[in-house]
């Protein structure tokens, strides 16, 4: 049923910018719930300075944070996803790999621990199309494509 160029239609349709800023949201708001409770950890809440506590609500209200980071990596497989950026495979092991490290790597461990669940969410799918081309998606697709008939 699907085609490589009626799949990034597809993609482009459910990705949209307010899809993509709200997923930024949704990442950045665990992370830094992760980066809190291990300043907790430490006894080290108050380590962060009110001038950076405020950069990081702009970086959340805006979604955007400048320079390589998280961010920027999100942008990137979401472009990768809705075809409208050709992958080098290399930059986008690099991105792929700094998204799971920053949601999904304990301290301790060498590997991410990517939960299921991840997968089902726009960001797993983004990091999937990127990483295994769209025809990974196809299922994703059909299953949307499903309810949307319903």
């Amino acid at each position: 049923m699907w085609t490589k160029d009626s799949a990034y239609e597809k993609m482009q349709e459910i990705y949209t910018d307010k899809v993509m800023q709200e997923e930024k949201r949704r990442v950045f708001q665990q992370v830094y719930s992760h980066l809190l409770a291990h300043l907790d950890d430490l006894q080290a809440r108050n380590g962060l300075k009110e001038d950076v506590v405020k950069q990081l609500k702009l970086f959340k209200e805006y979604t955007f944070m400048p320079g390589d980071n998280l961010f920027q990596s999100m942008r990137y497989v979401f472009l990768i996803a809705r075809g409208e950026r050709m992958e080098d495979r290399q930059l986008t092991q690099q991105h792929v790999q700094r998204i799971h490290r920053s949601l999904f790597k304990p301290a301790g461990l060498k590997t991410p621990q990517i939960p299921d669940s991840f997968w089902q969410t726009p960001l797993g799918v983004a990091c999937l199309v990127a990483e295994k081309g769209i025809e990974a998606a196809y299922p994703v697709l059909d299953e949307i494509i499903e309810v949307e008939q319903t």
